[in-house]
């Protein structure tokens, strides 16, 4: 939701050489969910449960099983208008028989669920959330996570719990290589190649995009942020003797082992016969696995730190496209900076020309079925900067310029969340009027909301201080491109790569 604060609107001035006589003017838009459909209503709720249910039923009904999971799952959906949340209920038997421990497998089909629900409802209302119950329970209430039961156990002793660590960030990039051992090979936690590609991977992807974020917070959030961990070793390019490969190959778990070699139960090793949810040989095959996705939250659990993000890249079938935004919607924290970098990751990618028409899925998603989320005891966000399996996507995660763009808006997001603020896009408000005579000088009024940076300086009317902006015309280039007629007409490209 756009907020237009009364404090960051401004009227500002701009001295532009005319060639022609009229100059107008237009701003990229930011768009959100679609105003032409009707909210989630107590009167429309019976109709919504009625539209996607069947669908949903029939999805369900075709889904691939894991071990320990019946065949006929009953499948029902309750919208509840008061909160805007879509609860999608699934009976018990959803639930693999005799499963002590979340696994990520599991979590997967239930992201597959969740998914479906909202392809189906994208075009039918607008709403809020989709949820998972299974046999009236939420993924939280089945499987707690392990920060929940120490909190618990601490207060029942009367002991207090550490405050986070001010300013630590931990950037978590997935996945990277780990040891598979039904035949000893190390083998890539996402497999499937990037679309249109044989050897480009999201375990490879991800860093890329690790280390610019992490550049860009400690340039634009050095007055919050006061150290930056990862949880791969992405920069280190040295052979690990065990595997052969490179440090900044290998996932997260070997390099926690590595700095934390006394921490196997605590961090690195919390499976050593893998996750109990697990069936043999699966179970042991995969345990370094399993290890590797449970240990990243573990490492930011334990260091303490004050905020946790997630970056991956999705995959689905060929034609799903676009940016997801993910968190532990029962943390208010953790919903407030995922609404955030949702709110700036839409801005900075859709404010350049070439991507204006990037989707970034609408609203924030449930991160229950996501290991790293769910165990994460800190604010924390989870961002699938796009799907892999597109190849329109493809092309643009291996670009640098769109990788850039993506990862200033997850830093703005961040550092707008620290600064207790909340979704407030770049808009141009009113703009002129601006004309003049031919080869004069004249100013240029117009109104703007958000939170620009950097830039050529304007001035607050009536008030002596000033407020500087970023604003690049016509693309970068000073004035605008000329022409030969004696008339121009000129968009104006607003871009804030701040």
């Amino acid at each position: 939701m756009m907020h237009a604060r009364k404090e960051s609107t401004f009227v500002v001035a701009a001295l532009i050489f005319l060639v022609g006589g009229v100059l107008s003017f237009g701003a990229l838009a930011q768009a959100g969910a679609n105003p032409d459909l009707p909210n989630l209503t107590a009167k429309n709720r019976g109709a919504v449960a009625q539209e996607i249910e069947p669908e949903l039923q029939a999805f369900v009904d075709g889904q691939k099983r894991i071990a320990g999971q019946a065949k006929q799952v009953l499948v029902k959906v309750t919208p509840d208008a008061e909160t805007g949340v879509v609860w999608i209920d699934l009976d018990a038997s959803y639930l693999p028989r005799g499963a002590s421990e979340f696994t990520e497998d599991f979590g997967e089909l239930v992201r597959e669920v969740e998914n479906e629900g909202y392809e189906l409802l994208g075009n039918v209302v607008r709403f809020n959330y989709i949820k998972v119950r299974i046999g009236g329970k939420e993924l939280r209430e089945i499987y707690p996570p392990a920060y929940l039961k120490k909190q618990r156990a601490a207060a029942l002793e009367n002991q207090a719990v550490a405050a986070p660590v001010a300013g630590l960030v931990v950037l978590n990039p997935g996945h990277g290589k780990y040891l598979h051992h039904a035949d000893e090979t190390w083998r890539y936690q996402r497999p499937t190649p990037y679309a249109g590609t044989t050897n480009v991977y999201e375990d490879t992807v991800t860093p890329g995009y690790s280390s610019r974020l992490a550049s860009y917070l400690a340039d634009r959030s050095a007055s919050t942020v006061t150290s930056v961990k990862h949880t791969r070793d992405i920069t280190n390019t040295t052979q690990d003797p065990a595997s052969g490969l490179s440090w900044a190959a290998l996932g997260s778990r070997y390099y926690l082992k590595r700095i934390y070699p006394e921490l196997g139960a605590t961090i690195w090793n919390k499976f050593p016969n893998g996750s109990p949810s697990r069936k043999q040989p699966e179970r042991s095959n995969l345990r370094e696995y399993d290890d590797d996705i449970r240990s990243r939250p573990e490492y930011a659990n334990y260091i303490n730190a004050e905020t946790m993000i997630s970056l991956h890249t999705d995959a689905a079938g060929a034609t799903a496209r676009g940016a997801t935004v993910v968190t532990n919607l029962s943390d208010p924290a953790s919903t407030q900076l995922a609404n955030n970098i949702h709110c700036y990751l839409k801005e900075q990618i859709t404010q350049l020309p070439d991507y204006a028409s990037y989707p970034i899925r609408v609203g924030v998603r449930s991160g229950d079925s996501y290991g790293e989320v769910r165990e994460a005891a800190m604010a924390t966000a989870l961002v699938e900067v796009g799907f892999h399996s597109n190849s329109e996507d493809s092309a643009l995660l291996r670009n640098s310029s769109f990788r850039a763009a993506a990862m200033r808006g997850v830093e703005k997001g961040y550092r707008m969340y620290k600064e207790g603020k909340s979704c407030a896009p770049f808009s141009v408000a009113s703009v002129g009027p601006a004309s003049g005579p031919k080869g004069t000088k004249v100013p240029v009024y117009f109104t703007y909301t958000g939170e620009p940076r950097g830039g050529i300086e304007g001035e607050r009317r009536n008030r002596a201080v000033c407020r500087r902006l970023y604003l690049p015309w016509n693309k970068g280039s000073y004035g605008f491109a000329r022409r030969r007629q004696a008339v121009l007409d000129v968009r104006l490209w607003f871009r804030w790569p701040k």
